[in-house]
């Protein structure tokens, strides 16, 4: 097994500050502040190997966009360590980051004003990617995603599916080794929903990337996931396969009664 992220006894904790109600507790607040801490992230654990998929699930809260902002360098630990392709995310060395991706579905990375080939050209230029293989990773993402007539379209005249496919088009094309999704289905129809799916796991067998992927929707996470790790409350809680997690219960229960004698002894 070739292991590229390491996640070791890793903890993160945001210091909040709680503002009082009102001018007159507000005024009082500014010269002596009262913070809480919260932990978003405690005590994790995991490793995940070359080409993998892996899905990051949980409820809202778990920590799985803090999670992912701590691979990607984002955000420091408050304890614990983080290897990603043998790098130190917090680093944020040039080599380390020309090798990852991060797509956000609920943020924009393409210019809405300007045709996609316009931001391709500029992603291009800020990873240093050669032409033969800008043209080559083109033509196979805009294939696979079917957006070959849509390139030199502005982005804000494209549906939200198609932006998305362009989001994804904008992330894939310098060939990062490792591509961080974090709801990439967000609000997306179920055709689109199917294609992004789809677009991921084919890319997969192209280019052996590692994606790590969060979702709300089951489906993504069935169809393209090899394993899963769930987060409870900032814990890991469960990893492995999906089979073992959708496993129903086992079709008995186990009763333990503790009899106590009376005073008759009865």
């Amino acid at each position: 097994m070739d292991e590229i992220i390491s996640v070791r006894n890793v903890r993160k904790e945001f210091r909040i500050h709680e503002r009082p109600e009102g001018l007159k507790n507000g005024i009082g607040d500014f010269f002596h502040r009262k913070y809480i801490c919260r932990t978003a992230v405690r005590n994790v654990s995991f490793s995940i190997d070359r080409g993998e998929i892996v899905g990051l699930l949980g409820e809202n809260g778990a920590g799985k966009t803090t999670m992912l902002k701590l691979l990607t360098g984002i955000l420091f630990p408050t304890e614990g360590k983080v290897t990603v392709s043998g790098f130190t995310p917090t680093d944020r060395k040039k080599e380390f980051l020309k090798g990852i991706s991060f797509v956000m579905g609920n943020r924009s990375e393409v210019n809405w004003d300007l045709p996609a080939m316009d931001t391709f050209r500029y992603q291009q230029l800020v990873y240093e990617v050669p032409e033969d293989m800008f043209r080559e990773n083109l033509n196979l993402l805009s294939v696979l995603l079917e957006v070959q007539d849509l390139l030199k379209v502005p982005i804000r005249r494209l549906s939200l599916g198609e932006r998305m496919k362009m989001e994804l088009i904008n992330s894939f094309l310098y060939s990062p080794r490792i591509v961080f999704l974090d709801e990439p289905t967000l609000g997306l129809d179920l055709k689109s929903q199917i294609a992004v799916r789809g677009f991921l796991k084919a890319y997969r067998r192209e280019k052996n990337t590692t994606v790590i992927i969060t979702s709300h929707y089951m489906d993504d996470i069935e169809e393209t996931c090899d394993r899963v790790i769930l987060l409870g409350r900032g814990e890991k809680i469960y990893d492995g396969s999906i089979g073992e997690l959708k496993a129903p219960d086992q079709p008995f229960k186990e009763i333990i009664l503790n009899l106590i004698k009376d005073e008759k002894g009865q």
